[in-house]
């Protein structure tokens, strides 16, 4: 009996027990370990806040998801991975051994470029512990105790998110007007075409969110928020969405990893300086293929990544993924309309967020009806 063992619910790992689940594999063992019993799908986090969805969705249960693909489920952190003896260490349990490994376990807040963060600021990751925090958010919003609060980050995660609660607090009963802003950094939607720019920045201004461009917070107090230049902005609440890092175990356990921590993985998925290892989604770096971290991708992998641990339980040639360059950017606004873009153009348009909500929900609906 082989033993292959999946760390991580990401998205690419979704795909894997999916494969499992239509076509099961004779003599094998399949194993799922998470940290979380629940994984939420990232794309659904601003319309969660937003109120677009109700708070709990767009979240997939790995118990059931693994029990449909015959896979035994283990509710634990992974703490290590003793590769001479093909071992795992589990906080909370005995190690476990495996013929295979795959590692989807995503990326790990970083805030330690921002003194202050950790104390004062809401950070947005783990979703599972934000959603907590956010229902308090709400509360005081409504209470009245609310009235400038500061999302840092100038990706399409804090973009997206500061959309989401203007529209929210527009709608939830908040007592009185409530100051948002948005402290975008050296690179506002870097992903972005410069019209694609042009767009966001005239969404935030007719959605009342000030943009801090090409400003990078540099404390964060219990009442403001310092800016290069000492420049201070009021701050009730700030939510944080920017820094990220690999889990440390990866590194830990000898596997070849890039300046930031991540797994060097080649196009067959499996590690650099370990065949019997395999990763997909943002734990990894593809060497000759840098991308940036997207969601995309792990979706794109998961597939390969399913084929790739048959063929290798079965002594098959492996299939090669090649990440694609250019993808579609949904970017959801306040007012029911989103920015789409692709291949250096970008439209403004209420279809693009029909468009992304018909992609979440499948998303999350492919996965649930497993089980």
């Amino acid at each position: 009996m082989k033993d292959i063992v999946l760390i991580g619910g990401g998205h690419a790992h979704l795909f894997v027990l999916e494969a499992f689940a239509r076509r099961p594999l004779a003599d094998v063992h399949l194993t799922l370990v998470a940290k979380e019993a629940m994984a939420p799908y990232s794309g659904m986090l601003p319309g969660r806040v937003s109120g677009q969805y109700p708070i709990d969705s767009g979240e997939i249960d790995l118990a059931r998801l693994a029990k449909g693909a015959g896979a035994r489920f283990i509710h634990a952190p992974a703490t290590g991975i003793d590769r001479a003896n093909r071992t795992i260490q589990l906080a909370g349990h005995d190690p476990i051994g495996y013929s295979l490994l795959s590692l989807d376990v995503g990326i790990v807040p970083d805030v330690s470029n921002i003194p202050g963060a950790e104390d004062h600021g809401l950070i947005v990751k783990p979703i599972s512990v934000f959603r907590s925090k956010w229902e308090a958010l709400l509360d005081g919003a409504r209470e009245g105790k609310l009235r400038h609060l500061v999302v840092v980050g100038g990706g399409p995660a804090g973009f997206e998110l500061a959309h989401a609660l203007r529209r929210r607090f527009r709608e939830c009963g908040a007592i009185g007007d409530i100051a948002i802003a948005l402290v975008a950094g050296r690179r506002f939607l870097a992903g972005l075409p410069e019209h694609g720019r042009k767009l966001a920045r005239r969404s935030l201004a007719e959605a009342d969110i000030t943009l801090y461009d090409k400003l990078r917070a540099t404390r964060i107090e219990p009442d403001e928020v310092i800016l290069e230049g000492r420049q201070a902005i009021p701050a009730d609440a700030v939510l944080v969405t920017t820094g990220a890092k690999a889990p440390q175990f990866l590194g830990a356990s000898g596997l070849s990893v890039d300046e930031r921590g991540f797994m060097r993985v080649h196009p067959t998925l499996q590690a650099e300086n370990d065949d019997r290892i395999f990763g997909g989604g943002d734990c990894v770096a593809l060497i000759g293929q840098e991308r940036p971290k997207a969601g995309v991708f792990a979706v794109r992998e998961g597939p390969v990544l399913a084929d790739n641990l048959r063929l290798a339980a079965l002594g098959g040639v492996l299939r090669r993924y090649d990440a694609q360059r250019e993808y579609l950017m949904l970017l959801a606004l306040w007012n029911g309309e989103a920015i789409g873009a692709r291949n250096g153009l970008a439209v403004r348009s209420s279809y693009a967020f029909r468009l992304k909500d018909r992609i979440d929900r499948r998303f999350v609906d492919r996965f649930a009806a497993i089980g």
